[in-house]
């Protein structure tokens, strides 16, 4: 029979679908890698499994033993379906930018949750990130660190660059993605390089986040945004920008369209972070119809849309974020 052993079996082999109506007139294939297909709904379900289990043959981690991450979400979500798998316990941490639907759902995993200020400063002690790092050491317990655990970028390089080479028999010529962690960019980006250094790698970054401009060696600031999960106001130790090729800004109005383009012309309900990243890989290929280039430009959608219902699919929530000019 083709039955699965168990649900760590079913993480990764996401499909990838060629975007015929969004890239409609275009001489280059849009072609997007369905993360939102996993399990847990997102890419990160690859590294919620990958990291525990890393942890446990580096005797990190312990039967019984508590797991404390700091979590736009889906890491959160990812890492929730591994605990119960094995049996730990989880403490995630979120700022209030986290959409209710995905702190909800991390309740409902059995997570215990704590959610902190929006827009500190990274060196402010209330940041999220500042936060778990005190919880963990408080209950002595394992932080997963995503955005510094190397883990991370080896389970994408094993998995997500692989499979992407496998699944366009090599004739990948662009990989498009976002950076929050770094994990995904960098792993599949140096697995696609090492076997075709002619690929590009193209990071998707919202306006507002800092690293464009961190990965161009200009002057950084950041901003608020609404896109979730992608973008940073610092430097992720995960994020190899020796990759990146190119920056493509994205604004927060460019990337809801392409999102709720990606559902009427494809029937794809996905987050924002895809419709950034679907919106810069479009945008990739109409610059290279002037150059009349033919390429197959893979995008990475992260999650879908089903964690955005009381944000960017509210309309008064969106209303109210983002007026309309």
């Amino acid at each position: 029979m083709d039955v699965y052993d168990s649900i760590t079996e079913l993480v990764g082999n996401t499909p990838i679908l060629k975007l015929h109506r969004f890239g409609e007139g275009l001489n280059s294939s849009l072609l997007a890698k369905c993360e939102f297909l996993n399990p847990g709904g997102s890419v990160k379900d690859r590294i919620g499994f990958y990291m525990v289990e890393a942890a446990e043959k580096h005797g990190l981690l312990k039967p019984g033993g508590i797991i404390v991450e700091a979590t736009a979400g889906n890491t959160g979500i990812g890492l929730a379906m591994a605990a119960a798998f094995k049996g730990y316990k989880l403490i995630t941490v979120m700022s209030e930018k986290v959409s209710k639907d995905k702190v909800n759902m991390l309740k409902c995993l059995g997570a215990e949750t704590v959610v902190m200020p929006s827009g500190l400063s990274r060196s402010d002690p209330d940041h999220f990130m500042n936060k778990a790092i005190a919880i963990a050491e408080e209950k002595g317990a394992w932080l997963a660190d995503q955005f510094f655990n190397g883990s991370n970028v080896e389970a994408h390089y094993k998995s997500t660059g692989p499979e992407i080479w496998k699944q366009t028999d090599g004739e990948v010529d662009v990989l498009v993605a976002g950076v929050g962690t770094g994990g995904t960019l960098s792993g599949a980006g140096k697995y696609l390089k090492e076997m075709k250094p002619s690929i590009k790698v193209i990071l998707a970054d919202p306006e507002g986040s800092m690293l464009k401009a961190m990965v161009e060696g200009k002057e950084a600031t950041s901003s608020s945004y609404l896109v979730e999960g992608i973008g940073q106001d610092f430097m992720p130790g995960n994020f190899d920008t020796g990759l990146v090729d190119e920056v493509i800004s994205v604004s927060d109005r460019a990337s809801l369209e392409a999102a709720k383009q990606l559902w009427e012309k494809e029937a794809l309900f996905v987050g924002s972070s895809s419709g950034c990243i679907a919106h810069a890989a479009r945008q990739y290929a109409i610059a290279k119809e002037k150059e009349n280039k033919a390429l197959n430009i893979v995008a990475i959608l992260p999650d879908g849309g089903r964690s955005y219902m009381s944000t960017v699919y509210d309309p008064e929530w969106l209303a109210h974020k983002l007026p309309s000019s």
